[in-house]
């Protein structure tokens, strides 16, 4: 199954805003949907992976998983802190 990301998780892999995600939206340049009922985008990560290429996809995807594991575990530390 394939993973989604919405337009703020691409802006912080690629580090740009994302205002500059919906633009390349717009002029066609990343392929996104809305789901049904909502006016959310949502990207499917070949349409990113297309977009940035192969190679750069994968150094891109594992630092954001590690950033986001290392989150998941400060916000653990936190709650067992409280």
């Amino acid at each position: 199954m394939e993973k989604f990301y919405k337009l703020t998780e691409i802006a912080r892999m690629l580090r740009v805003s994302p205002l500059t995600v919906r633009r390349w939206i717009d002029e066609g340049k990343l392929r996104a949907f809305h789901p049904k009922g909502t006016r959310l985008y949502r990207v499917p990560e070949s349409s990113l992976k297309e977009f940035v290429g192969a190679d750069w996809w994968e150094e891109i995807s594992k630092s954001y998983a590690e950033a986001a594991e290392k989150a998941a575990e400060e916000r653990k530390a936190r709650r067992r802190r409280r």
